[in-house]
Parts: C-alpha cells; structure tokens; sequence
C-alpha cells in the first residue's frame, strides 16, 4: 500500500511538472530580404522559471509555405484546443496558406499535420489573421488584401477543412478573437474604420448583429476580448477603443474611451492578463510596451512608469498561461523580448532579453503563448 501511495505521488508529481511546462511560438515570415528565400518558419520557445526563452531541438520548424508580407500583423499564429489535442495555426503570406501543427503539450515540438498547408487565398496571399473557438472546432482566416473570412472546421487530427464560402465583410480585415463564450466573432474592419460583430452558429457559420459594424476611432489593427463582455481595439494610431458588448453582441462605447498607449507611435498588438486586470499594448515605433489597468468598466489607465521600454520595434504580443510574462516580437530583428509582470502592472526585462527566433533572415514575426490564456465561464 505504502508503495502504491509513493508511486501515485510520484505519477501526481510528474504531471504537474508537464502541467506547467509554458512556451512560445513564433509566426517568423521571413521575406525575401535575404538569398531571396522565402521559406516560411515557425519558431519555439521553452520558458524557464525566470522567463528566459531556450529554442526547443528542432526550432525552428519549416511550414512548407512561403514568407512575406508588409505589415505588422499581430495575430497571423494562432493555437486551438480540441480535448486533449492541442494545435497551432501559422500564416504564410507569400503563398496564402495556412500550415498546423501539432502540439507536443511535454516538449513543446511541432509535428506537422497531414495535408498541410491548407489553402486560404492563395498567391499572392496578404497579411493574416486568425483566431480559434474556444472548444477548438473551428477556425477563421481573414487577410488585409482581400474582405473576405475563411471559415474553416478542424478535424480530431487538426486538419483544415473549408465550411461553405467565404463571408463577405465589405472592408478588409486586421485582426479577429472569438468571445470567451464561442457566441461571437470580433473583427477589425479597418478600411470602413469599424468594428464588425458576427454571431456564430453551431456549424462555425457567421452572420452579421443588429447594427454591426460599430464605429471605431481609427481603422483597426487589432483586437482583444476578456473573460467578460470588454472588447478592446487597437487603432492604427496610438489609440485604444474599449466596449463594451451587449447579450446579443451589439458595442457599447465605455465612458472616457478612446485612450491613449501612453506614446505617439502606432499601436503593434494587444494581450490581455489571464486575469483580465491588465492590457499590454506594444508600440511598434517607440520601442516599448504599454501596460494599462483595465477598471470593472472597461476604462484603461497607464500602470506607473509605462509605457517600457524595449531593445527595438515590438509587434505581436502574448502573455504566458501563469500570468508571469509578457513576450513581444521585435520584427526589425528576428528575435523576441521577454518581460515579467509584477501584481501591480509593471514590466521588468527577464535574463538574457532578447531570444533569437534561429531564422535565418529578418521576416514579419508574430508570437502566441501555450497553454493559451482561458476563462472559466459561469
């Protein structure tokens, strides 16, 4: 009996090692600046105890599409989970495809899923966004050189699959999230300077809301939703819209909004804490990131001493499942910058900031973290 009990212990201890195990990833895109080889890749991180990224044997990984791009686009990764299956899709601008991957949830490895690539628009491709379920099931698509979102099912193996034809929105896109209850599909419809709202079927089948698309500030570039009813939009400018959202998905503008990233550069990405207290935003041209308070309404105040600084332009950005660290990727240079969080906000550098994403040319990376954030929804 005693030795039962010691190996259960030893069984319990050992999954609660794999349980915390973090990473990140990183959508590289390399373009055609260099030996014109625009082999596209994906790079991986193990995160230490203090945040210091080591690339993962085999990073970083072929996608079998092409590199590319011209903007900034924070989220052309994405990361689905189905049960206990976990994968991760990345753009390749150059070929407009999508490639999977599974997830190693233990060593954080990529292994490719049978079929991939999938196709999206294909050549030229665009700048991407994607965003999953929260169950896993389906996954959307939008690029910002055409108006349409792909719809796309995924399979127990991860493979893609095209559900009907693609949804018009009349704009073209830049940046999509899924609420925290799989109701509704937020998207950045930038060139009609709005936000569009679509309710979700249960076949991952999208239409529009009752007064949809709702006005922003400035043509969006991203967007980002908690845990509760907030939605949050990052303008093209240094401004951030925040709204909130009714039952059956129309936007609400919360008072005070829209508020500033703390700098005059052009906002990069936005991520929230899985604790929905703050809201990190990188300033592509000023080299930092801002962290913001997010009060019960949705207002947004600067934490003391932000915005941070950073070693160089910050894109996408990904907080860790824990809550611990921020990551942000530095686009000019191929490499990622890695900050801890303290309970007040505040950003410091983690040893050895920044990590080198092992691509062999500069390219447009953006970064996502895995276990991905989640909300427990009541």
């Amino acid at each position: 009996m005693k030795c039962a009990l010691l190996a259960c212990f030893a069984l319990l201890l050992a999954s609660t090692a794999v349980a915390q195990n973090q990473f990140v990833y990183t959508n590289d895109n390399v373009s055609t600046g260099i030996n014109q080889n625009p082999i596209n890749t994906v790079s991986a991180f193990q995160v230490g105890s203090t945040g210091r990224l080591t690339l993962i044997a085999g990073s970083p990984f072929r996608t079998g599409g092409a590199g590319g791009g011209n903007s900034i686009n924070p989220e052309e990764i994405a990361v689905a989970v189905q049960g206990r299956s976990n994968f991760l899709y990345a753009a390749n601008d150059g070929s407009g495809t999508i490639s999977g991957f599974k997830i190693d949830p233990t060593s954080g490895f990529l292994e490719r899923i049978p079929g991939s690539p999938f196709l999206a628009d294909g050549p030229p491709g665009g700048d991407y966004s994607l965003t999953a379920t929260p169950n896993g099931k389906y996954l959307y698509a939008t690029s910002d050189s055409t108006t349409v979102i792909h719809i796309y099912e995924i399979s127990s193996t991860g493979a893609l699959s095209l559900v009907g034809t693609p949804v018009q929105t009349g704009a073209t896109n830049d940046g999509l999230k899924v609420t925290a209850n799989g109701k509704f599909l937020v998207v950045g419809e930038n060139t009609l300077t709005a936000v569009g709202v679509y309710s979700i079927g249960s076949n991952g089948a999208l239409t529009a809301v009752a007064g949809s698309p709702f006005p922003a500030s400035a043509p969006p570039y991203d967007v980002e939703v908690n845990c509760g009813n907030l939605v949050f939009v990052a303008d093209s400018g240094s401004l951030v819209d925040v709204y909130s959202m009714q039952s059956r998905g129309s936007l609400t503008r919360v008072p005070g909004e829209p508020f500033s990233n703390g700098t005059t550069s052009t906002n990069g990405g936005l991520a929230l804490s899985p604790n929905n207290q703050f809201l990190f935003v990188t300033d592509s041209f000023s080299n930092d990131v801002s962290s913001m308070a997010v009060a019960s309404d949705g207002a947004l105040s600067q934490v003391p001493g932000s915005p941070f600084a950073t070693s160089s332009w910050t894109g996408g950005v990904a907080v860790t499942h824990s809550g611990t660290f921020v990551y942000s990727a530095l686009f000019t240079v191929a490499q990622v910058d890695g900050r801890a969080v303290d309970s007040t906000g505040k950003l410091t550098p983690v040893p050895g900031t920044p990590f080198s994403t092992g691509q062999a040319q500069t390219g447009v990376p953006t970064v996502i973290t895995f276990p991905p954030r989640t909300c427990s929804l009541q």
